[in-house]
């Protein structure tokens, strides 16, 4: 029996190693201030987040949304605002000019309204008249909006309220698909293909295949230039996953990041503000209002520093967590932080093997993070029995 421990002790010492190569910390933050929906719309300004429509369809009958919410990052909370004009789920939501753009959708054809956070009200774009886009996402690069269906994509210009065709993609791009966009260029993730569409040479270039498990119904945001692709079905709406992962354009490679820690799900709401990611609603079957956050790597170089060379066990643990940093000679600081975003645990080690009392703690399932100075090093999740 000890070699059997020994051997699932060293298996995790692997796991962790690997996995802090590009690690993040999810934390939860405020609920949505709706009811838990799924196919919600949202997008992000340069400081507030907005989400809302979306629908609820468990019992049969189908109940669509249309109200329409603020998220502040620096105070942690949520604000109806105006709502939007028709109850509408599966529409599509870019920014520009500072402005949320929502359209299309299961109620609407081609129509888009424009929400001016300012004056809380919405008000009649010039509607997409090449096609009805529905059950995607859509993007925004040097202030232009994009929406895609098929092999055809529109591009809207706020300047002149009006939409031109793009060159046609390579492939006919099917109901849930995700996207997200890296300076100036948008990239499409259509099952295991990725494309990247590049504006200023109206070209398309396909990228590196996702190496990921879901084929859909996933959200999609960009922050710190890496792509990130988070939960969505696996083959079928039955099977899910938690699975997060990151693409990085300059090196053309995907990552496997820390898992989504909340239930998996599909048809999730994601954006960034800030450099870090937000997270929420979507479905199992059971309508989610929850709401996270994922804050990446602070510090990549000091991370490369330290590569390979830490080891935590055991994983799950009891009384003690025994920490081990070969060959670093600095401070760093750990914290143990509920999935709820509170610090139960903090101090400091600077030896090369080290071990943490957690008897005190209540059981159950943390984020042990490592610090240098402010900077997050990395980070993993840890259960407690």
């Amino acid at each position: 029996m000890p070699d059997i421990f020994a051997a699932f002790n060293a298996f995790l010492f692997l796991i962790f190693t690997l996995s802090t190569a590009l690690a993040g910390d999810w934390i939860q933050k405020a609920s949505f201030g709706g009811v838990g929906r799924h196919r919600a719309s949202g997008c992000a300004t340069t400081n507030k987040g907005y989400m809302g429509l979306g629908h609820m369809n468990g019992t049969g009958v189908n109940i669509n949304y249309n109200d329409w919410w603020e998220y502040d990052p620096a105070s942690n909370s949520w604000t109806q605002k105006a709502n939007y004009p028709v109850g509408n789920y599966a529409a599509i939501s870019f920014t520009v000019d500072e402005q949320p753009h929502v359209g299309g959708g299961a109620t609407l054809v081609g129509q888009f309204y424009r929400f001016n956070p300012q004056a809380n009200t919405w008000t009649a774009i010039a509607p997409c008249p090449f096609f009805d886009p529905t059950d995607s996402q859509g993007f925004s690069v040097n202030n232009k909006g994009y929406v895609y269906k098929n092999n055809q994509l529109a591009e809207y210009d706020p300047q002149i309220d009006s939409w031109s065709l793009k060159a046609n993609a390579p492939v006919s791009f099917t109901n849930w698909t995700c996207c997200f966009a890296i300076e100036g260029s948008g990239f499409i993730k259509q099952g295991g293909l990725l494309f990247e569409f590049k504006p200023a040479e109206n070209t398309w270039i396909q990228r590196a295949n996702f190496p990921g498990v879901t084929t859909g119904g996933s959200s999609g945001f960009a922050i710190n230039q890496q792509g990130y692709v988070t939960c969505g079905y696996v083959g079928g709406l039955s099977i899910l996953t938690d699975q997060v992962w990151s693409f990085s354009p300059g090196s053309n490679t995907w990552t496997a990041v820390e898992v989504f820690p909340g239930t998996s799900r599909r048809f999730p709401v994601a954006f960034a503000i800030h450099n870090k990611g937000y997270f929420g609603s979507g479905t199992n079957g059971v309508n989610f209002n929850d709401f996270w956050q994922y804050n990446p790597v602070d510090d990549v170089s000091a991370l490369s520093e330290l590569d390979a060379q830490v080891s935590i066990f055991p994983n799950p643990a009891s009384d003690f967590v025994k920490l081990k940093f070969s060959g670093i000679q600095q401070e760093l600081k750990y914290e143990f932080i509920t999935l709820s975003g509170q610090i139960l645990l903090e101090g400091s080690v600077s030896s090369d093997n080290a071990m943490i009392d957690v008897k005190h703690l209540p059981r159950g399932s943390y984020i042990l993070r490592f610090r240098k100075d402010e900077a997050i090093l990395f980070s993993d999740q840890i259960l407690l029995l």
